[in-house]
């Protein structure tokens, strides 16, 4: 088996070994390593009262306190909106008025997890659909790596390029790109896009775009990124605007088409907002955000993590705004719409997962990092180890993000 892999893996290129395989290997062992060491040394006090976990019998059953030793590293990746995605795989979307319900989540993760399940024959077990989930986030984890190389050397260095990647590989909350989460998916599908984009194929670009609409709502941030990338493709000249500029119109159709789904299945043009009032959100501006946030923050503690979000929030609104100098303007478009997005639910509870996805924070971070050697060092140690808290926190039923 050794003699047949190594020939094929000399046949890939070098930079493809050394800025995403690599890195991609050693980061996912280490927290799975950290996770699973936590396991067994030391437990937390669980934080969610219907915690769960993969049993031996291969579904889910609810535990206190956890277990470590049935399937640890299924379970480790398995937390908090996991099970949304497995409730949504297996049976489907529902909706309760009122409560938390499966249709916050859009549709396009849990279909491929529900069609890789089907693909490979397996037992119907949540078992078998969590591995599913874990697989598609990691293969299109490389895949968002190898977009993300390719799109940063357009513009930048071979060595930003590889800062880039590492940094998102080691940024605090980097687990969620390897759990049953959609981040990855997600954000392969937004470095898709937008390289495409770059490289003047706009129809597939928009498609990729309209495919993200399906995968998260931030994706409608992407539009008018893209149109003034397309504009500036064209120098701003109305005449050069050919007829694939209607491929624009995918991105909206997109989100109006799980819309319109939802009301034939529920009755309901807003159960997509009314939904996310059960979890505390709704929409408004993003100062009324922060205002209330400021003002009802707490200590930080087990239970309160606003002045971490707050945190992680500020990092977008400094990269943002160092961005103006340092970005394409599309990409500087991105990110400020992307912050103000993020800012308008009148709660920043998952702001510290969301960064993640936002990737002209991460092609900032590599440029000041390939001119600082003392901020490169500070920020591999800092989120390294906010990385190995966060992960043992979140693989034992402790919310982060």
């Amino acid at each position: 088996m050794t003699e047949r892999i190594a020939p094929l893996y000399k046949q890939v290129p070098n930079w493809f070994r050394r800025d995403v395989i690599i890195p991609f290997a050693a980061t996912r062992l280490g927290l799975c390593l950290v996770a699973l060491v936590a396991f067994h040394l030391f437990r937390l006090p669980i934080t969610f009262p219907q915690a769960w976990q993969v049993e031996a019998d291969g579904n889910q059953h609810l535990v206190t306190p956890i277990s470590g030793d049935p399937h640890p590293f299924v379970n480790m990746f398995s937390r908090w909106d996991a099970g949304w995605y497995l409730e949504i795989a297996k049976s489907g979307y529902s909706y309760r008025p009122g409560y938390p319900s499966s249709t916050a989540f859009f549709p396009l993760y849990p279909l491929l997890i529900r069609a890789i399940h089907t693909v490979l024959h397996v037992p119907p077990t949540d078992y078998w659909f969590l591995v599913s989930g874990i697989l598609i986030s990691n293969i299109c984890l490389i895949a968002a790596l190898n977009y993300f190389h390719k799109i940063l050397t357009i513009d930048f260095s071979k060595k930003v390029a590889s800062r880039a990647n590492l940094y998102l590989l080691v940024f605090p909350t980097t687990f969620f790109l390897s759990s049953v989460y959609a981040e990855s998916l997600f954000l392969a599908l937004v470095l898709s896009a937008f390289f495409y984009a770059r490289t003047n194929r706009w129809i597939v670009a928009c498609i990729l775009a309209a495919l993200a609409a399906l995968c998260r709502s931030q994706a409608i941030v992407m539009g008018l990124p893209l149109f003034l990338e397309y504009l500036q493709q064209r120098n701003f000249n109305v005449r050069q605007i050919k007829w694939n500029v209607l491929a624009f119109v995918f991105i909206p159709a997109a989100l109006i088409a799980f819309v319109f789904y939802l009301y034939t299945k529920f009755g309901s043009w807003s159960v997509i907002f009314e939904v996310q009032r059960a979890w505390g959100r709704r929409l408004m501006w993003p100062w009324h955000t922060l205002s209330w946030v400021l003002g009802h923050a707490s200590a930080l503690s087990a239970d309160h993590h606003e002045w971490l979000d707050l945190g992680f929030l500020g990092l977008l609104l400094i990269a943002a705004v160092v961005g103006l100098y340092l970005l394409r303007p599309c990409y500087s478009l991105y990110l400020w719409f992307s912050l103000l997005f993020l800012s308008s639910w009148g709660m920043l509870g998952s702001i510290p997962r969301f960064d993640l996805v936002v990737f002209p924070l991460f092609i900032v971070m590599a440029i000041v990092g390939t001119r600082s050697y003392a901020f490169h060092l500070a920020y591999l140690i800092t989120a390294t180890v906010m990385a190995a808290l966060f992960i043992i926190l979140h693989s034992q039923w402790n919310w982060v993000a």
